[in-house]
């Protein structure tokens, strides 16, 4: 009986084993399939974003050198005529970006789809006044935030300065 009762054990034993590493298995898989995924969403994003670039290229609006800056609730709401509003600056003489340099276009960007990602972004000073090439190395650099802006950007509404 002594030798059945422990040929029962190793069985049990075998048996969990094998379940352990089934289960330390499918973990490992799933969280590679997740990472695969958040890749894949980001590769995504800057595809959409590399032509989003080319489009405004073509539309005479993307400089490396121009400014972004999104504006208040208020300000846009005067200027753009929403709550969703971008200002595209040229850089001052001191070859930076700051608030107080000359506004070339204000961007209406309320019918995009990521647009309130965008305006949570306002007191985030990682986009605050930034060059244009600035935000797509970003968005190259895997930040799914600058991408999204990037596609806001091209799906926006541009209005040069002076104008209405």
């Amino acid at each position: 009986m002594k030798g059945k009762g422990q040929g029962s054990l190793e069985y049990l034993f075998m048996v969990a084993a094998a379940l352990i590493i089934i289960f330390v298995v499918v973990h490992y898989l799933g969280e590679n399939s997740v990472k695969a995924s958040e890749q894949s969403q980001v590769a995504s994003l800057q595809a959409q974003a590399e032509l989003a670039k080319s489009s405004l290229q073509a539309k005479g609006f993307w400089n490396d050198e121009h400014c972004f800056y999104i504006l208040s609730t208020s300000y846009a709401q005067d200027k753009v005529g929403s709550e969703y509003g971008i200002s595209i600056k040229d850089k001052g003489p001191n070859g930076e970006c700051n608030q107080n340099d000359k506004v070339l276009y204000y961007v209406d960007y309320s019918g995009s789809e990521y647009r309130d990602e965008i305006k949570a972004l306002y007191d985030n000073d990682n986009y605050k006044l930034k060059t244009l090439k600035e935000l797509y190395d970003l968005c190259l650099a895997n930040d799914e935030k600058a991408c999204k802006i990037i596609i806001a950007l091209d799906e926006s509404s541009w209005i040069q300065h002076g104008q209405s």
